[in-house]
């Protein structure tokens, strides 16, 4: 297997957090996806089947966040990923957050980049 880039990692990750809440039971990651801030459901819109392969895919991609040690790294990240997935707007966690969007993004870059070489 050839190693993965960040884009790939991150493209990863977002399809994940897309197929967990698409077949995720109301009292499970989907229902954790809506409390989340800024989550519009965009796959619960599409309401995709997805074969076991693919959740598979997914299930492990979703893992990959234990290999980051920083739990603040780890949060930002799933926030960032989250938004991509759910349509919501990453400027607004950061608001909520006070984090300076910029710095952060940055960083979710050095930590892909991370998680790339170590995948």
């Amino acid at each position: 297997m050839t190693a993965m880039s960040p884009e790939e990692v991150s493209e990863r990750l977002v399809e994940a957090f897309e197929v967990v809440a698409a077949t995720a039971k109301s009292d499970g990651p989907r229902a954790v996806l809506a409390s989340w801030p800024e989550f519009r459901g965009k796959s619960q819109k599409r309401r995709r089947t997805y074969s076991p392969a693919a959740i598979s895919r997914a299930e492990e991609a979703i893992t990959w966040f234990s290999r980051i040690e920083d739990p603040d790294s780890r949060r930002a990240l799933q926030f960032e990923i989250m938004c991509k997935a759910g349509e919501a707007r990453f400027s607004r966690i950061c608001e909520k957050y006070g984090w300076k969007r910029t710095t952060v993004a940055s960083r979710n870059k050095v930590t892909l980049k991370k998680l790339a070489r170590e995948l």
